[in-house]
């Protein structure tokens, strides 16, 4: 099987696989801190994937560890992504939080090609540049609904929920934007010769240090559970982490930073649907709204961006 092809496989199982994560995030962290989540759930990941890569590949390990730069910005970037992330989907509608998440990645391509960076990248054709203008009036769309009051939910009472989503919206963006960049670093990375499981592995070291640190202060903290409880949770967690995480990385290796994030603007719909199944947040119809031209923008600009990729290869 062709590597684009590969690539676009893993990358509609790690849209699937996250939207179903993302839904998980907003229930779980209104029972368990999630800093406490985050070490327990990471530090498991993090010593699987090395220790397996060190037994099976040390020469990655080594590679990895040779370009200690690269891998310090790889692991500053992940914490910060992942605290926005884990943050925003508690503080507003998780389908909102995800779309504009989603939304700023095709945007961040480009403003990283206008500013010249390696990895940074346009849209490719006519159809691809339609599809992210549309995603783009999207995300402006359910930022203002959701600072408004029209979505769904927002964490607070009626004073301050403003205040509360404009921070949502903003650490939803900016972790769409820490994502691409992300995604970028990893592209790096993995021409050097590091594989998909050493690189998941060795991103996550910082952001299991925050995450016990938070934990140790009571950060975010929440009624006690008593130990079956939380290696249920982990264990849900887990599940839900790891495939997601580790599709993706799979297809880092094999697509461009463009294509990969408009496959990612196909989420929403399925978070929305799982959202409307769990019964955790309100129905609303401006997210509805905003939520159909992200779709429609999406699925031209998916289409522009596979076609375009599978042409180049």
């Amino acid at each position: 099987m062709r590597a684009p092809v590969q690539g676009v496989i893993w990358g509609v199982a790690f849209v699937v696989l996250e939207s179903t994560q993302f839904v998980f995030f907003g229930g779980v962290f209104r029972r368990i801190s999630s800093f406490v989540f985050g070490f327990l759930v990471f530090a498991i990941t993090t010593l699987g994937f090395v220790g397996w890569a060190w037994v099976t590949a040390p020469g990655q390990i080594r590679a990895a560890l040779a370009r200690p730069g690269l891998l310090l910005a790889i692991n500053v970037t992940a914490a910060l992504s992942w605290l926005a992330l884990l943050i925003s989907v508690q503080l507003i509608e998780p389908a909102v939080a995800y779309t504009i998440g989603a939304g700023a990645m095709p945007i961040a391509a480009l403003l990283f090609q206008r500013l010249g960076v390696s990895g940074g990248a346009g849209p490719r054709n006519g159809m691809e540049a339609a599809g992210v203008a549309l995603i783009a009036l999207a995300v402006a769309f359910l930022s203002l609904a959701t600072v408004m009051g029209w979505s769904g939910f927002v964490r607070g009472d009626l004073q301050i929920a403003p205040w509360i989503a404009l921070a949502g919206v903003s650490l939803a963006f900016g972790e769409g934007m820490l994502f691409t960049w992300l995604l970028i670093l990893c592209q790096r990375i993995d021409r050097t010769g590091v594989g998909p499981g050493a690189i998941f592995g060795l991103r996550f070291p910082l952001y299991v240090l925050i995450a016990g640190a938070g934990a140790a202060v009571g950060l975010d903290s929440k009624a006690p559970l008593d130990a079956v409880e939380i290696a249920l949770l982990v264990a849900l967690g887990l599940l839900l982490i790891v495939p997601p995480l580790y599709a993706l990385q799979r297809t880092v290796a094999l697509l461009p930073t463009v294509t990969i994030s408009v496959l990612t603007a196909l989420g929403p719909f399925v978070i929305f649907v799982l959202q409307m199944v769990e019964g955790r947040v309100a129905y609303a119809p401006a997210t509805l709204l905003g939520l159909a031209i992200y779709f429609a923008g999406a699925l031209l600009a998916a289409y522009g961006a596979v076609g375009a990729t599978l042409r180049a290869r």
